[in-house]
């Protein structure tokens, strides 16, 4: 120990230095704009955290206590326990890092941990309050507390990650958001169970996939609250392992889930849920078993469910609860199982129905903030591009050697595409420090390729400018390759007729896409399916879009955002803390199901509409401000939660709409909207709309509850 302690103290010169790996001398090349080569703040604190080299790795917990932030390379750093502490930083490589047991010491507040396999599990220790913390990219590992207190912290893209917090006897966990989980073939894969004393309450889990769970999914016991927004499930119970349903929840408060899809397709399939609880409100149920037991609502449970086209429940029969179903499987409005075509004008009813929807008003998950986005190359980078050293064939060496190619700063000019195959990338210093510039437009600067099988991809902390495309991705000699969990983090893609290019291959399945940035493209991320394939089976072309979550994103000074014109149907993506400004169309949207975009910004657009095409949207705490379309939406329909449409202008335009409104603000006429619900929602240009409980059927609202609406959002919240 005194030898280790004698190294890091007195060898920090060495320690101090940038460790780079050794790559072959690297040709001149063009520092970066003093003007304008700024990293981003996440890009910032990565690499200004000390570098600890895989061969150190047995003295990572000393590098952490002497530094603070500690930044990992490629590798396996398994063999020493970690424990953090307030404000200290664990940083894995982008590839991600395997570490051993990591443990969060109790009153821990203000950790960041990203891009970690932890073999032992992040384990949060029992005693006072682990709050104000930020987990992010975190793979193949248990997420676990007995006990703990877990307050105001924020987990980010958890793969393959078990959940399992225990604070039956004590403890709670209070407000945390969980953004982006996906779980694979473990069960059950989310446990969650709270205590009568110290309640837990606040907690918003936001787009889980429960995928093939061996038994059961989620077992969730003696929780205040629960927000649950995108949820999937495929095949639970896939090795016959448990007799319980998908989600089991017992003894809860209120319970809030939005959008929940899937089935099972298993042997022996289990029903959807079992839940106890006082109030249940589901919206856009389209998930369904084929078990022989129905799923079930225990005691006194009240239900108010919008929009379902799957199996029906069961129910523990009480006069004390109340069962409210609209459109459920295309048919109108029930209560108790009797049809509304009316007004209700029970007073007790109104009453039970007026508090479901009001619930209490709690704080809206913060406006998104976004840094504006680095320019290295300065705004006079096509006339500086003249002359300079086409330096393609040195950085093509690096993939080739290397497979990931680790640029330094500076501005890299190239003449010819680079090429990636699966495990291959490109990641430099930062968007604002190292850029690849096209020499010319009329290639692309990268192209992704593969002949077959599973696909990875890095690219991170790039500018990549010119050219005609910044990435394309494209299958090899008719070869059908699924893109999956590919690592494209901080990446900006400036002054190209395409940003991300799909190129008519198979599939782009399962990928995070977090703080990239599409500036001044024709079409910012653009699906481009073959045109020979009508939907109809399987096709190495068929250029489906599943699972798919940008986080932080913007889009900035576009022709069209997103251009996603699917003919197979492209399952579960969401657009999560997105911006999307002074683009002409956001998105155009073919075949899409059950897309979401959560508390996104859209500004300035200048089209003909913000959002259109043939699919059904979601959106949850958006909002719409100085648009000046014709139509905020051409769609066949939509699901607002929460939302503000500050624009003046219609909501929907050409296609008879569907839309359910709930607890949001339409400023605009509300256009050809044909049929669906609003609930509790200013519409303000529309005086026979602007109620608390309304019935749409063919263009004509129905009043239910003839009260004045009070809209706050009620998904995205804390308490």
């Amino acid at each position: 120990m005194k030898k280790l302690i004698f190294f890091l103290f007195f060898s920090t010169a060495v320690f101090s230095q940038n460790y780079q790996y050794a790559i072959d001398e690297v040709p001149n090349k063009t520092p970066a704009s003093s003007e304008m080569s700024t990293n981003q703040r996440e890009e910032i604190e990565y690499f200004n955290a000390f570098l600890l080299p895989v061969t150190q790795k047995m003295s990572i917990q000393a590098a952490l206590d002497r530094y603070g932030s500690v930044r990992l390379e490629k590798g396996d750093y398994s063999g020493v326990n970690i424990v953090l502490h307030s404000n200290q930083r664990l940083y894995g490589h982008l590839s991600l890092t395997k570490v051993s047991n990591i443990t969060i010491a109790s009153g821990t507040t203000n950790v960041k941990i990203h891009n970690i396999i932890s073999s032992g599990g992040i384990n949060f220790q029992a005693g006072s309050a682990i709050s104000n913390s930020e987990f992010k990219n975190i793979e193949s590992s248990v997420i676990r507390s007995v006990g703990g207190i877990i307050e105001n912290n924020i987990f980010i893209n958890l793969s393959r990650c078990v959940l399992n917090w225990d604070m039956s006897n004590s403890g709670y966990f209070r407000n945390n958001k969980i953004i982006k989980h996906r779980i694979h073939a473990y069960y059950p894969q989310i446990i969650m169970k709270g205590n009568s004393s110290t309640p837990s309450y606040g907690n918003v889990q936001l787009w889980i996939n429960m995928l093939t769970p061996g038994g059961n999914g989620a077992e969730i016991d003696n929780l205040k609250t629960l927000t649950w927004v995108g949820v999937d499930s495929e095949s639970w119970n896939w090795y016959n392992y448990s007799n319980k349903p998908l989600i089991e929840m017992k003894n809860m408060g209120d319970v809030k889930i939005a959008s929940i899809s899937g089935g099972n397709l298993t042997a022996t399939p289990t029903p959807v849920f079992d839940i106890a609880a006082e109030n249940v409100s589901i919206s856009r149920k389209y998930i369904s078993s084929k078990a022989a037991k129905k799923s079930i609502l225990r005691g006194n449970t009240n239900m108010f469910l919008i929009d379902s086209n799957s199996e029906d429940y069961d129910t523990d029969e009480t006069n004390a609860r109340f069962d409210f179903k609209a459109y459920f499987n295309s048919k109108n409005i029930s209560l108790n199982g009797l049809d509304i075509s009316g007004p209700v004008t029970d007073i007790s009813t109104i009453n039970k129905l007026s508090n479901t929807i009001s619930g209490t008003q709690k704080k809206p998950w913060e406006r998104p903030v976004f840094e504006a986005v680095p320019n290295p190359a300065g705004d006079n980078w096509k006339a500086n591009r003249a002359g300079k050293t086409d330096q393609a064939a040195y950085i093509q060496n690096l993939i080739n050697t290397n497979n990931i190619a680790e640029l330094e700063e500076g501005i890299y000019y190239i003449g010819s595409t680079l090429t990636i195959r699966s495990n291959q990338g490109i990641i430099g210093k930062g968007t604002g420090k190292t850029a690849i510039v096209g020499l010319k437009d009329d290639f692309p600067l990268i192209t992704g390729e593969n002949t077959k099988g599973e696909v990875k991809f890095y690219l991170s902390n790039l500018t990549l400018q010119g050219g005609s495309t910044g990435l394309r991705i494209h299958p090899l000699n008719g070869s059908q390759i699924s893109v999956s969990a590919c690592i494209f983090r901080h990446l900006v893609f400036r002054n190209q007729n395409y940003g991300i290019h799909l190129d008519k291959f198979y599939g782009f399945d399962n990928n995070f896409i977090e703080h990239v940035s599409f500036v001044n493209t024709a079409i910012g991320f653009f699906q481009e399916v073959d045109p020979l394939y009508k939907g109809v089976g399987e096709a190495a072309t068929m250029m489906f879009m599943d699972k798919v979550v940008f986080y932080k994103c913007q889009w900035i000074n576009n022709t069209k955002a997103l251009s996603l014109l699917s003919f197979r149907g492209s399952n579960l993506n969401a657009w999560i803390d997105c911006s999307f400004d002074n683009n002409k169309i956001v998105a155009e949207m073919r075949n899409y199901v059950s897309p979401l975009f959560a508390n996104c910004n859209f500004t300035n657009s200048s089209g003909d509409y913000v959002i259109g095409g043939e699919s059904k949207v979601e959106f949850y705490s958006c909002l719409f401000d100085k648009n000046t379309t014709n139509a905020t939406f051409k769609l066949y329909g939509a699901y607002l939660e929460g939302c503000k449409l500050l624009d003046h202008s219609n909501l929907f335009k050409t296609f008879s709409s569907t839309a359910f409104i709930s607890n949001s603000t339409i400023t605009g006429e509300v256009g050809t909207f044909n049929s669906g619900m609003i609930i509790n929602s200013n519409m303000l240009s529309n005086s026979g709309f602007n109620k608390t409980l309304v019935n749409v059927n063919s263009g004509k609202p129905t009043v239910i509850i003839d009260s004045k609406p009070n809209p706050y959002p009620q998904l995205l919240v804390t308490h």
